[in-house]
C-alpha cells in the first residue's frame, strides 16, 4: 500500500473527527451558560437505579444487576464500586465467574477466554480497539492491572451500534473518569503475594488520583491512576509421549497394543513485571457540552525460563522395547514397561518477551437540542513487542548413538534403561545404573536463539448521533454513525531455522574432534535444582539427578554467544538479522469503513410493557499483506555428480477486500416490574488475526535422487505457508432467549438458552498448487495453509442467580450466594489425526470448550467483613489439536475445580485490608490424549497467597 494513499486516508480520518469535534465545539461556547437539561438517555437511566445505598460487597453487586437489568442487550457485568476492589487480582480470572465463560491459564494466571466456548472474543476499552503487537487482534488479559478497572461489560449478542468483532462476544474493560466520583478522590493500595511453589514472592502497588472543579469557563475534571507490580511462578508438568500402536511387546506378541514412545518433565519458572498508567481529563463547559482525553499506557515483562528433559523415539519411530522387560497391559494399552537406550535430550530455555502499548483517544459529545445528541471520537495505538529467545540442548550418549575415536571406540561406552508407569496419579519414569547422573555421558547439541520483533499502530475515527423521539410514541430513538480505521502492522521473526549445532553435535555420524562433552565445561552446566521439589516432592527422583547447561547462562544471550564463538568452538552464532533473507518480515495493513442505524422503540401489549432495537451494521473490508515466495530447488544447468542448489527470494503481495451486512434485533417484555423476558438474533463476524494474513511462503520440489536436476516424476514438492492473506472473515449468526427475575436490588434469577451457527471457521488445509520454476516449468507442491472451510454450531443454557440471606437471624443475615451452570453443546469441522487414529478424521468439538461448568460462590457482608469464597469447575475440553511433539493429535484437558478466596475487613471508610487465596484446593491440570486412559501432562502450578492494604481520602 502506498504511502500516498495511506496519507490520504489518515487525512480524512482525522479531518472527519476534527470536522465532528468543532460541530461540537462551536455551539457549545456559544452556549456556555445554558443549563436545559439534555434527555435522559438509557444509560443514564441505567446509572440512576443503580446508585443504591449499600457498600462494599453489596454496592458492587447490585451495580453489576442494574447494569443486566436495565439494558435492552445481554450483558453481564463485574464492578469496582469501591477502587480496588475488582473480585479478583486478575482480570480474566473476575471473568471466569460470569456464566458461559471459561478460561485458560498461562503460568498459573488466567490468560485465555471464551465465551460460551468460543475463544475469537473481541477485547475493548471504554468501548474502542485495543491490542498489543503480538500479531493478533485483542489484548493480553495478563497486561492490564485489575486495580485500574471501574468495571468489566461482557456482550453475549452484541447489537448493531457496537464495533464488530469476535466470534464468541465483545469484553469491555472500562477505566474511571473523573466526572465518575462526586469531588476530590485519593486512593492508594499496596499488595504482597507470595507463590508457594516458586517459593517466592511478589508486590503491586497503585495510586488514584482525581478532582473536579468549577471555572467560569465550565467544569473540569482529571484524574491518575497508576499501578505497577512483579509476579513469580513456576510450572512442573510431567509429560507422556504419544501412543504409538505396536505388536511386539513382550508377553503381548502380536496383540494391538498402544505403548506410550517415552516421556519427560518440565519445569518453567520466572516472572512478569507490569506498569500501567491510564489519565483522563474532562472539560463540561456546560449541560449540554461534554470533551474528553484519555490515554492510557501499559508496560508489561514476561520472563520465562527452564528446563525440560525427555526420553522420546523421533518422528514416529518407535522406541527399542527392553529385552526381556515386563510391561502391563490394560485395555490394549501399555501401563507399565522399558525402553534400551531412547533417545535423551535435555534443553534448558529462557525468554524474555517486552510489550509496550500506548493508548490516546479525544473526543466530545453536545445536545444541541433536547432531542439530537451527537459524539465524536478519535483514537490512537501504538504497540510494540520484542522477544528472545534461547535454548540450549545437551544430550545424553551411549556406545550406540554416540560418535567413536580413531580406533573405533565409543566415546560413551555405556548403555541405559528407562522405565515408565502410568498406573499412579503422577506417571513415573526412571533410568537405571545411574546413567543420567554422570556428567560425562551428556555431549553438547545445540543452540537455538530466536527473536521477533513487532510494530502495530491504529488510527479510528468515529461519529454518532441519536435523535430522541417525544415521549410516549412506539419509537424511542433513532441511533446512527460512521466508523473509519486505519491500521498496519510489521511482524518480524528470526524464524526456528537458527538452530545450530555445536561442533558437529556427539551423534553418532560426528567424529571425536566435533564432539564437545558438558563435562569439558562444568562451569555451563549444573544437576537438575528441582529434583526434590518437582510436583511438590510428589514427583522426587524423576530421572534421577540429571546434567544440564546452566540456568545462569542461557539467561544471558550474549555470554552464550561469547562461549561458542571463542575457541575450541570459533562458530559464529548470534540473534539472525531481520534483514537476512531467511528472517520472515510482514507488513500487513488494513481499513474497515462502518455505517449503523439503529432504532429503539416500545409499546404496550395486553397490558405488558415491552421495548427492543433493531439495527443493521454495514462493514468494508481492505486488507494487504507484504511478504515473500522463497522457491528453493536444483539448478537444472548444474555440471557435476552435486546439483547446485538455488534459493529464490521473491517479494509478493497479497490483498483481499470484502463487505459484510450485520444485522440485530433485541426484544425485551415486561411481565411484571420484576419478571421479564429477552431475545436477541445478531449477526457477527471475526476476522483473521494479523499473523494469520502472513503473504510468505516457501516450497521445494521433491527428487528422486540425490543427483537428479529434475523432480521426481508424478510427486508433488513440498510447500509451507506462514499465513493466507485472502482469508475471509469468520462469520457467526446468534440466537438468545432469557428469562430473568428481579426481586430484590441484589438478588435475581435468570436462564437463557444460545445458539450460535458459525461458517468460514479457519483450518489448515493441504492442496496442490502448481508454480513455474526457472528451468523446470510447472512443478506442483503440496501446500498446507489456512483457509475458510469449516463450520461450525454450537448451542446450550446458562442458569444462575444471586441473593443475601437477610431473612436469617444476625449475624447469618450478612451470607449471600451467587451460583450459575452452563450447559454447551458443539460441533465443529473434523481434525486429522497422527497413527494413534490410522491417519483417520475424527470429530471433535470446538477448541476449548467444556460442555459443562459451573460457579458457587459464597458471600458475606457486616460487621465491616466482606468475604468470597468462590469454585469454579469445568468439565473435559479440547485443548489443542496442533501441541508440540503431537502432530494434529487432539488432545484434551480433564474436568477440574479451581477454589479461591478473599476476605476484608474495612477498618473505616478510608482504610481496608484484605487477604487473598488463589487456588487453594492446589488443583492439578491433567491432559490426555484421545482417550484417558492415555496419559499425555499431569501439570502444578503455584498457589497465591496475598495480602492488600487500601487507603482511601
Amino acid at each position: 500500500m502506498s504511502r500516498i494513499t495511506r496519507a490520504n486516508r489518515f487525512a480524512l480520518l482525522c479531518g472527519a473527527s476534527i470536522l465532528s469535534l468543532s460541530a461540537i465545539a462551536t455551539p457549545s461556547l456559544a452556549m456556555a451558560q445554558e443549563t436545559t437539561a439534555p434527555a435522559q438517555t438509557d444509560q443514564d437511566e441505567a446509572a440512576e437505579v443503580g446508585e443504591i445505598v449499600v457498600t462494599g460487597l453489596r454496592a458492587s453487586l447490585a451495580s453489576a444487576q442494574s447494569i443486566k437489568k436495565n439494558s435492552e442487550q445481554f450483558v453481564d457485568s463485574i464492578t469496582a464500586v469501591d477502587i480496588g476492589r475488582l473480585p479478583d487480582v486478575n482480570v480474566a480470572e473476575a471473568l471466569q465467574r460470569v456464566s458461559g465463560i471459561q478460561i485458560t491459564r498461562n503460568y498459573g494466571e488466567g490468560s485465555g477466554i471464551a465465551i460460551r466456548g468460543l475463544t475469537n472474543v473481541r477485547s475493548e476499552l471504554n468501548g474502542r480497539d485495543i491490542f498489543s503487537a503480538s500479531g493478533g487482534r485483542g489484548l493480553s488479559w495478563e497486561e492490564v492491572g485489575s486495580d485500574l478497572l471501574g468495571g468489566v461489560d461482557v456482550y453475549k449478542n452484541p447489537s448493531a451500534e457496537m464495533i464488530e468483532g469476535g466470534l464468541g462476544g465483545t469484553i469491555n474493560l472500562k477505566t474511571r473518569m473523573p466526572f465518575d466520583a462526586p469531588g476530590r478522590l485519593f486512593s492508594v493500595s499496596t499488595a504482597y503475594t507470595h507463590y508457594d511453589l516458586a517459593n517466592d514472592d511478589g508486590y503491586n502497588a497503585s495510586f488514584l488520583a482525581s478532582d473536579r472543579w468549577q471555572t467560569s469557563a465550565g467544569e473540569f475534571g482529571a484524574l491518575l491512576n497508576m499501578s505497577s507490580g512483579e509476579t513469580s511462578f513456576r510450572q512442573d508438568i510431567d509429560v507422556v509421549e504419544p501412543y504409538l500402536v505396536r505388536t511386539d511387546v513382550p508377553g503381548y506378541i502380536g496383540q494391538e497394543i498402544a505403548v506410550p514412545n517415552g516421556g519427560g518433565i518440565n519445569v518453567g519458572f520466572g516472572g512478569r513485571k507490569r506498569f500501567s498508567a491510564a489519565a483522563a481529563l474532562q472539560w463540561r463547559p456546560n449541560d449540554r457540552t461534554e470533551f474528553y482525553l484519555q490515554a492510557l499506557r501499559t508496560e508489561y515483562t514476561f520472563n520465562d525460563n527452564g528446563l525440560s528433559f525427555f526420553a522420546y523415539g523421533g518422528n514416529g519411530v518407535p522406541l527399542e522395547l527392553a529385552p526381556g522387560a515386563a510391561f502391563t497391559v490394560e485395555d490394549g494399552v501399555a501401563t507399565s514397561g522399558s525402553f534400551i537406550n531412547p533417545g535423551v535430550d535435555l534443553v534448558t530455555f529462557a525468554t524474555t518477551r517486552d510489550t509496550q502499548t500506548t493508548d490516546i483517544s479525544i473526543g466530545g459529545k453536545w445536545r444541541p437540542t433536547d432531542r439530537l445528541e451527537i459524539t465524536a471520537d478519535l483514537q490512537y495505538i501504538d504497540s510494540k513487542v520484542e522477544q528472545q529467545t534461547m535454548n540450549l540442548t545437551a544430550s545424553v550418549l551411549n556406545d550406540v548413538s554416540g560418535p567413536r575415536d580413531a580406533e573405533g571406540n565409543p566415546l560413551f561406552p555405556g548403555n541405559y534403561v528407562v522405565n515408565f508407569d502410568t498406573r499412579p496419579k503422577i506417571p513415573e519414569f526412571s533410568a537405571t545404573n545411574g546413567y543420567f547422573e554422570d556428567i560425562d555421558n551428556y555431549g553438547l547439541t545445540a543452540v537455538l536463539p530466536y527473536a521477533e520483533k513487532n510494530d502495530a499502530e491504529s488510527w479510528a475515527g468515529r461519529a454518532d448521533m441519536r435523535w430522541d423521539f417525544e415521549e410516549g410514541g412506539f419509537f424511542r430513538d433513532f441511533r446512527a454513525g460512521v466508523r473509519v480505521t486505519d491500521r498496519t502492522a510489521i511482524n518480524r521473526s528470526t524464524t526456528y531455522g537458527t538452530w545450530t549445532a555445536i561442533g558437529s553435535t556427539c551423534a553418532n555420524w560426528s567424529n571425536e574432534s566435533g564432539c564437545y562433552r558438558l563435562a569439558d565445561f562444568p562451569e555451563y552446566a549444573e544437576q537438575f535444582p528441582y529434583n526434590n521439589s518437582f510436583l511438590n516432592g510428589e514427583g522426587q527422583g524423576a530421572f534421577g539427578n540429571v546434567w544440564m547447561f546452566g540456568l545462569n547462562q542461557v539467561g544471558n544471550p550474549q555470554q552464550v554467544f561469547d562461549f561458542l564463538n571463542a575457541a575450541p568452538f570459533n562458530q559464529n552464532i548470534g540473534f539472525r538479522s531481520f534483514d537476512d533473507p531467511a528472517a520472515q518480515v510482514s507488513n500487513i495493513s488494513e481499513t474497515t469503513y462502518a455505517a449503523y442505524g439503529v432504532m429503539r422503540f416500545g409499546s404496550n401489549i395486553m397490558g405488558k410493557d415491552w421495548d427492543g432495537n433493531l439495527g443493521l451494521r454495514i462493514v468494508k473490508t481492505e486488507s494487504a499483506s507484504d511478504g515473500f515466495e522463497t522457491i528453493t530447488y536444483r539448478d537444472p544447468n548444474s555440471a557435476g555428480a552435486t546439483p547446485t542448489t538455488l534459493t529464490i527470494v521473491t517479494p509478493i503481495v497479497g490483498t483481499n477486500k470484502y463487505t459484510d451486512i450485520l444485522p440485530s434485533l433485541n426484544l425485551r417484555m415486561f411481565l411484571t416490574s420484576e419478571l421479564q423476558l429477552r431475545f436477541a438474533a445478531s449477526q457477527n463476524v471475526a476476522r483473521p488475526d494479523f499473523s494469520q494474513l502472513n503473504a510468505s511462503y516457501s516450497i521445494s520440489p521433491t527428487y528422486a535422487a540425490g543427483g537428479d536436476l529434475t523432480p521426481a516424476p508424478g510427486v508433488p514438492g513440498t510447500g509451507t505457508a506462514v499465513g493466507n492473506p485472502l482469508l475471509d472473515p469468520q462469520r457467526v449468526t446468534a440466537l438468545d432467549f432469557a428469562v430473568e427475575w428481579y426481586f430484590s436490588p441484589v438478588g435475581f434469577v435468570y436462564a437463557t438458552a444460545f445458539k450460535k451457527d458459525i461458517k468460514d471457521l479457519f483450518f489448515n488445509v493441504t492442496d496442490i498448487e502448481t508454480y513455474d520454476l526457472p528451468g523446470l516449468g510447472q512443478v506442483p507442491f503440496n501446500i498446507t495453509r489456512l483457509k475458510n472451510v469449516d463450520e461450525g454450531t454450537l448451542e446450550g443454557f446458562e442458569i444462575g442467580g444471586q441473593r443475601f440471606f437477610d431473612f436469617l437471624p444476625s449475624p447469618f443475615d450478612g451470607l449471600g450466594l451467587q451460583a450459575n451452570y452452563t450447559f454447551i453443546d458443539s460441533n465443529a469441522a473434523t481434525v486429522a489425526a497422527n497413527a494413534q487414529t490410522g491417519g483417520a478424521e475424527i470429530s471433535v468439538p470446538i477448541e476449548g470448550l467444556s460442555e459443562n461448568s459451573y460457579n458457587l460462590v459464597l458471600l458475606y457482608e457486616k460487621y465491616g467483613f466482606n468475604a468470597r469464597l468462590a469454585y469454579n469447575w469445568r468439565d473435559d475440553f479440547l485443548k489443542t489439536t496442533q501441541g508440540v511433539g503431537t502432530g494434529q493429535l487432539p488432545i484434551f484437558g480433564k474436568a477440574f475445580g479451581v477454589l479461591d478466596g478473599s476476605i476484608s475487613y474495612d477498618f473505616n471508610e478510608r482504610l481496608a485490608v484484605t487477604v487473598d487465596a488463589q487456588n487453594i484446593l492446589n488443583t492439578e491440570s491433567q491432559t490426555y490424549q484421545i482417550t484417558e486412559n492415555r496419559y499425555r501432562d499431569y501439570q502444578l502450578d503455584d498457589r497465591r497467597f496475598s495480602i492488600r492494604v487500601r487507603l482511601r481520602y
